[in-house]
């Protein structure tokens, strides 16, 4: 009889663990993105699953925070562990698309440098797993909408 329930309880977990892709859980990160190599950041418009919008060199979208204000990110600590900022080493480069006089950066309070686009703090997503993934566009996090934006530094509809 405690076989039994061992094995029921073990193949619950078992299940568990596979996880739903389609269900975000806002409390753990989902996997590493790729640390940015070296040099400047490039920015350019790429395609994502929600239309077209700024994306980083690899093609991964960037989003944009309502909490922020001009060239100040509020995200620090865990959100950072969910939105890793855009960051980059000397002035970011503009990429196809964007207009280079939106595009800048500022020192963020941890020494690194964080790229901006029409003065928006711009960060990545976790979740997002492939390029053109735009699983966090529309998403209320840390207390505000997270979005993307396009080549005018307007925030492109949920």
């Amino acid at each position: 009889m405690k076989k039994a329930a061992l094995v029921v309880v073990i193949g619950l977990v078992v299940a568990g663990c596979g996880g739903d892709p389609d269900h975000l859980n806002m409390d753990t990160p989902g996997h590493t993105l790729p640390a940015y190599t070296s040099g400047p950041a490039t920015v350019g418009l790429g395609s994502t699953e929600r239309g077209v919008a700024l994306v980083d060199a690899r093609g991964q979208a960037l989003y944009a925070f309502d909490r922020d204000s001009n060239n100040k990110s509020v995200c620090d600590a865990d959100c950072t562990s969910m939105w890793p900022p855009a960051t980059t080493d000397g002035e970011p480069q503009p990429g196809k698309g964007v207009r280079s006089d939106l595009l800048d950066s500022f020192d963020r309070g941890d020494g690194t440098r964080q790229v901006t686009y029409a003065g928006r703090p711009l960060y990545r997503f976790v979740k997002d797993v492939s390029p053109g993934d735009a699983v966090g566009q529309d998403l209320t996090d840390f207390g505000a909408q997270w979005y993307l934006l396009g080549a005018s530094g307007d925030k492109i509809p949920g």
